[in-house]
């Protein structure tokens, strides 16, 4: 997966992992897939949330998806390209 968005328990106590992924037409779709209950907390860890800014140059808003331990960027992908990943700016 390439980012994940969440973990939850559905009935059944089956552990759930949700998050987005490539298809072969090279969009990107939500994809759900079952995981081992020792793996909850690792996939809890992963998750990202989208979050919003104001770039401090062209105070311009822009999101970013960004983790737990991630730092906030000031910059914009615009402004400066090399501080994000391919997975941090839709």
């Amino acid at each position: 997966m390439k980012t994940i968005m969440g973990v939850s328990k559905k009935h059944n106590s089956i552990w759930r992992v949700y998050g987005y992924d490539y298809n072969e037409d090279d969009n990107l779709v939500l994809v759900t897939k079952k995981i081992n209950p020792l793996l909850v907390w690792f996939y809890k860890l992963k998750k990202k949330r989208l979050h919003n800014n104001i770039c401090e140059i062209c105070y311009k808003e822009f999101r970013f998806y960004k983790g737990r331990f991630d730092k906030m960027p000031d910059e914009c992908f615009d402004c400066n390209p090399d501080q994000f990943g391919d997975d941090s700016v839709y």
